[in-house]
């Protein structure tokens, strides 16, 4: 699989290889090999608030992951998850009745772990924060079929005086926190919950920039500026709209991991974390 972004070539095996290399000689003492199941969901333009969890548009997210062991209380991840956001304006209650979309994400992160302390010796609540690169596309339904709206440029992009249409392939930052717990020496239960801090505002096709109705109409065809202002019944051929609303886009990947030891011996605790203040309850 690889993914061009702009003049950066991204592959799979050339990261995971990349990751390998740079920690190989830190990273014998523990590794780990994982899946992960859970829930996506989204917050941004067609979301009534700036946080919050709406439950009508959580989906299914999975993943699979490798962790690399550094030091006493901290660790590498690398990973791939992939789910789907979506959100309904008029379900959420918001004047922009008629806009709503789905994407699809794929998602390939590099994060780092840190323990904050351990509980029973057996229980480790921790923070990550990394980075990752992410594939999207969204997508609004149409007379009973998904049509992808980035192509289309709802927003006029591609038209002289606007922007260019935007990468489908994103940079992210995941932060977030969890807890592991140690099943077995050779098995560990985690739960967690993280946020994507996003650079783009398209993840739903929805911005703040202001766009003339006729301009998208003439330029960018009928079905684009339907789906543009699907909330107004006549719209103003020489009028400037604007769709998006004060809040950035993020996405969310929640849910329940089970990693296995390949190496790094056995282990019946969590270490302390001494030397880098982490307490031991």
């Amino acid at each position: 699989m690889a993914i061009t972004m702009r003049n950066v070539h991204f592959s799979l095996p050339l990261f995971v290889s990349l990751i390998v290399f740079l920690g190989a000689p830190r990273l014998q003492a523990q590794t780990e090999i994982g899946v992960m199941g859970g829930v996506s969901l989204y917050s941004g333009d067609l979301s009534p608030q700036e946080i919050g969890l709406y439950f009508q548009d959580v989906r299914p997210a999975f993943g699979a992951f490798a962790r690399f062991g550094v030091g006493r209380a901290f660790a590498l991840r690398a990973g791939v998850s992939a789910g789907t956001v979506t959100a309904d304006a008029s379900e959420n209650g918001l004047a922009l009745s008629g806009l709503s979309f789905r994407s699809r994400i794929t998602e390939f992160s590099l994060v780092g772990e840190l323990n904050l302390f351990t509980i029973g010796q057996r229980i480790a609540p921790y923070v990550f924060g990394g980075g990752a690169v992410f594939r999207f596309s969204p997508e609004a339904e149409f007379d009973g079929d998904f049509v992808q709206l980035q192509p289309l440029g709802t927003e006029g992009q591609g038209l002289p005086g606007y922007d260019a249409p935007y990468s489908l392939t994103q940079w992210a930052i995941p932060l977030g926190l969890g807890v592991k717990i140690l099943l077995s020496d050779q098995v560990t239960l985690g739960l967690e919950f993280g946020g994507r801090k996003l650079f783009t505002d398209y993840l739903d096709d929805v911005s703040a920039n202001s766009f003339n109705y006729g301009d998208v109409l003439e330029g960018n065809g009928e079905l684009a500026a339907r789906l543009s202002l699907p909330f107004v019944e006549d719209p103003d051929l020489d009028g400037s709209y604007s769709r998006g609303g004060d809040y950035d886009d993020w996405y969310y990947i929640g849910g329940v991991s089970l990693s296995f030891r390949l190496s790094g011996g056995s282990r019946g605790s969590w270490n302390s974390g001494r030397g880098i203040g982490c307490p031991t309850f």
